[in-house]
């Protein structure tokens, strides 16, 4: 697959007054602009139950929501941008910084431009990414071959049952081709607790995190966890901070695939009480985290084509728009691919920079 490169269309959006909001375009190939905009609310439905949501319904929402987020001169610098990274040879990438606990939770990924027929991010051109500014730099890890990946399931007693056999047998076929030219190895956690991920992360390096399993949301600690099991098999949560604690030292990693529903999910004291935001705050190049339930299909199906994606060498934003096409099309008229959520902090999605392991030369 061709590399994939991108200018950055970067929106900020944060509270105005009487119910709107201001809408910054911080930078773009056409330049800055400024709006005030009054954001649609999203259909009850896509909280309640997204697989429900019919997708005509799903285009309305997406089509008020790209009018109020790109509107009025900033849609102006939108299409000449979008020309400029065309006449290039580039994509254009849209950055979203989004004042989180102030606003009401949106699935931005909804993005739906009517003039195209068509949701934004499901084009490769046109990823979109909510983006983590943070004052810590940030710089792609030199990767000395193979990348390796630790793969965790947890699947404590008394929760839904989960296809992780299946997710873990086409994760293993995607990266099959990597595994026999020795540019990637997979390690699937045989325990299911934070001590077995804590020893296993002592085995590293490790560069990449996925994790399969259930989530939730603490509304009294305003926090987001992961539900491990416990001594007793018994489900044992690990919360934001705690999951951040065991992560943030092993600089080598630069991403973690949460496939766990509402890992995504923000409270409303602050922009880092997500599972996902709390891991970036910690130093994590990028998350993918899911903001609605996903069943296990469309789950694997993500899986498959977001690592055989980075396999072929793409960005970990144009990885995840092919990711969503690919569930877009095994799941006609369903919205699932706009559950997993990136944030990324790598400006240019670009997570490691892979280099041969050096030749051993006998004398």
């Amino acid at each position: 697959m061709t590399p994939v490169t991108y200018l950055d269309f970067e929106l900020g959006v944060a509270p105005a007054r009487d119910g709107s909001v201001t809408v910054t375009l911080l930078r773009s190939p056409a330049g800055e602009a400024r709006a005030e905009a009054v954001l649609p609310a999203a259909p009850p439905s896509l909280a309640d139950d997204p697989l429900a949501t019919p997708i005509e319904l799903a285009q309305d929402f997406g089509a008020a929501l790209f009018d109020a987020l790109i509107g009025g001169e900033i849609r102006n610098r939108y299409d000449v941008s979008r020309q400029m990274a065309a006449a290039q040879g580039q994509g254009l990438r849209i950055k979203l910084r989004v004042d989180a606990p102030a606003l009401p939770p949106l699935p931005w990924e909804l993005l739906y431009d009517a003039r195209l027929g068509d949701f934004v991010c499901l084009a490769q051109t046109t990823p979109l990414v909510r983006y983590v500014a943070l004052p810590q730099p940030l710089q792609p890890l030199q990767v000395e071959l193979p990348l390796r990946i630790l793969g965790m399931v947890a699947a404590p007693e008394g929760l839904p049952p989960l296809d992780s056999a299946r997710e873990q047998a086409r994760v293993d076929a995607a990266l099959a081709p990597l595994r026999a030219a020795g540019q990637a190895e997979w390690r699937w956690l045989a325990g299911q607790s934070w001590r077995a991920l804590q020893q296993a992360l002592q085995q590293g390096p490790w560069h990449i995190f996925h994790f399969v399993g259930h989530a939730g949301f603490d509304a009294a600690r305003d926090e987001g966890m992961l539900l491990l099991a416990g001594e007793q098999n018994e489900a044992a949560p690990l919360y934001a901070g705690e999951l951040a604690r065991l992560l943030g030292d092993h600089r080598s990693l630069r991403l973690a695939v949460l496939n766990a529903c509402e890992g995504a999910r923000v409270g409303e004291s602050s922009n880092f009480s997500s599972v996902a935001l709390r891991l970036t705050q910690r130093g994590l190049p990028a998350v993918l985290a899911m903001q609605y339930p996903i069943t296990d299909r469309a789950a694997i199906e993500f899986g498959q084509s977001f690592y055989g994606a980075l396999a072929a060498a793409l960005p970990v934003d144009a990885a995840t728009g092919e990711a969503r096409k690919a569930v877009s099309l095994s799941r006609p008229g369903a919205i699932e691919w706009a559950t997993p959520v990136l944030h990324m902090r790598a400006p240019d999605g670009v997570l490691w920079q892979a280099q041969a392991k050096p030749t051993k030369v006998e004398e």
